[in-house]
């Protein structure tokens, strides 16, 4: 009896280990990624669904999240959908086209930075300063999710 008590509650020690386990960016190294998926293909293909939610403010963050996993989990398809993703977010933000959307994405981008192999596309290294900058307009502009991240 002793014995089956002391193996369920080691049993249910790991389950609790497995359910505290937080994925997505770490609050206290932005830079740091837990993956939600076990493979680049699940990764990708979670992505694209949000996608087809649209890209903007409120989907910014976990689209970067997934495309980031996916990537970095060796899907070729992901990098090159990431580095996209990045560069052109970031250049809306610049030029001032669909800020409010636009700059939040660019502020995710720079909080936590991309990282794309060389043949992908660009990486861009963590900018706290341009997160901010970013995450300024993207509020004025009306994205009310990032406001309390400036």
């Amino acid at each position: 009896m002793k014995r089956a008590v002391v193996v369920v509650v080691v049993v249910a020690s790991i389950s609790l280990a497995c359910v505290a386990q937080a994925t997505g960016y770490d609050p206290s190294d932005p830079t740091h990624l837990t993956c939600p998926c076990d493979d680049p293909d699940t990764c990708y293909e979670q992505a694209a669904a949000l996608d087809k939610q649209g890209e903007t403010a409120e989907t910014g963050e976990k689209l970067l999240e997934l495309s980031q996993c996916a990537c970095l989990e060796g899907s070729f398809a992901g990098c090159n959908t990431l580095a996209h993703f990045a560069k052109d977010w970031v250049r809306a933000c610049d030029e001032d086209r669909e800020t409010r959307s636009s700059c939040a994405i660019a502020g995710y981008i720079h909080e936590h930075a991309v990282r794309v192999p060389d043949k992908a596309g660009k990486t861009f290294h963590r900018d706290p300063a341009a997160a901010k900058a970013a995450f300024d307009k993207a509020c004025r502009a009306g994205a009310t999710v990032v406001c309390n991240r400036r």
